[in-house]
């Protein structure tokens, strides 16, 4: 049958077959549809919907082209040179497919529109069970955004110097909400190395479902500053942070340099040459003497020696100051991850039943 479908494969016949109504992501996900996106690569890697499988129609290239064909030439040429191109690749196209013939599939676009329309159409000719998600990804952009602008939640703020742990105590609380975790980024100068960080669109959809995931409040959060490497966060995260208990967390100055160690391994010369990179840009704040003798520490691998230099030349200076402002309701030791991780659920457990 794929044979005659390609045969007859046209604007026409593929834009104008009858299809189910769309439906909502809701009704998707509660039928346990399989979610597939038939966006360009670029598109889905820039942002997706959660679990959704990615099976492009056009490649960046094509999408490009089609793009360029529209916006100078005209919608119908746009149309007809995206068909040409699905006809050429038709075969390896519907071979994508295939995993999913005996599944019910939901299909989506940028906007509801011609590109999820025509792949709903052309399965339902091949006798695949399939939908179109109603507005696309735009309208689960937009509902994403909805959901984090809405939110509101009384917080529990880990504040504390470079290396005291409060990632990794994040990492062990209940309704704690980690946002380096969800960024893959570390939030300091070498917050990417050993990280893909995630981009705008991606960090915002993880972390609109782990609110949704968060029981009763108040919630642990670790003390940030608008920006986590390339991604912002949202305004409402920013403005319950402000106004949350803030909770101190210490450690020797030991103790924090091998966590720093342990979380920052440096594991291939290419790491090696960023993170002295990243040292010559402290040049004016540190000056070239001390520059010139981290880098000779990172050569000899001498990086205990390092870490202390960044701590007490740099990081505490920096930060150091900033806490002397704070008013902290609770200061928790974490030379013992689980023993503060103790403290802490206890102290939010106080709070919940007064």
């Amino acid at each position: 049958m794929s044979s005659k479908v390609a045969d007859n494969l046209s604007p026409e016949n593929i834009l104008t077959f009858p299809q189910n109504r769309p439906i909502s992501l809701k009704q998707s996900e509660e039928a346990d549809n399989v979610l597939i996106d038939v966006r360009s690569t670029k598109e889905f890697e820039e942002g997706s919907i959660l679990n959704a499988v990615s099976i492009p129609l056009f490649d960046n290239t094509e999408r490009s082209i089609i793009g360029t064909i529209y916006k100078h030439g005209s919608k119908e040429a746009a149309i007809e040179k995206g068909f040409a191109f699905v006809k050429e690749k038709f075969p390896q196209l519907i071979e994508q497919f295939e995993p999913y013939r005996n599944k019910t599939v939901t299909i989506y676009c940028a906007k509801g529109g011609m590109r999820s329309r025509s792949i709903v159409n052309l399965l339902h000719m091949l006798g695949m069970k399939v939908y179109q998600l109603e507005g696309g990804y735009r309208l689960y952009r937009h509902q994403t955004l909805e959901r984090l602008n809405q939110f509101r939640g009384k917080m529990l703020v880990l504040h504390g110097m470079t290396g005291t742990g409060k990632t990794r105590i994040i990492e062990k609380l209940s309704d704690a909400i980690d946002l380096e975790g969800l960024a893959q980024h570390r939030s300091s100068l070498f917050g990417g190395v050993n990280l893909t960080p995630r981009t705008q669109k991606q960090f915002e959809t993880l972390l609109a479902r782990q609110l949704d995931q968060l029981g009763k409040p108040p919630y642990f959060i670790e003390g940030e500053s608008n920006k986590l490497g390339q991604v912002f966060l949202p305004k409402s995260i920013i403005e319950e942070m402000a106004i949350g208990t803030m909770i101190k967390i210490t450690a020797s100055v030991e103790t924090r340099i091998q966590r720093i160690i342990e979380d920052y391994p440096i594991t291939s010369d290419e790491i090696r040459q960023k993170m002295e990179s990243i040292f010559r840009t402290l040049t004016k704040r540190l000056g070239h003497a001390t520059v010139d003798k981290l880098c000779e520490l990172l050569q000899k691998d001498r990086i205990d020696e390092l870490v202390y230099i960044l701590l007490t030349e740099y990081y505490d200076k920096r930060y150091g100051n900033m806490y002397k402002k704070y008013t902290f309701s609770l200061e928790v030791s974490s030379e013992n991850i689980d023993e503060a991780v103790k403290e802490l659920t206890e102290y939010r457990s106080s709070l919940i039943n007064t």
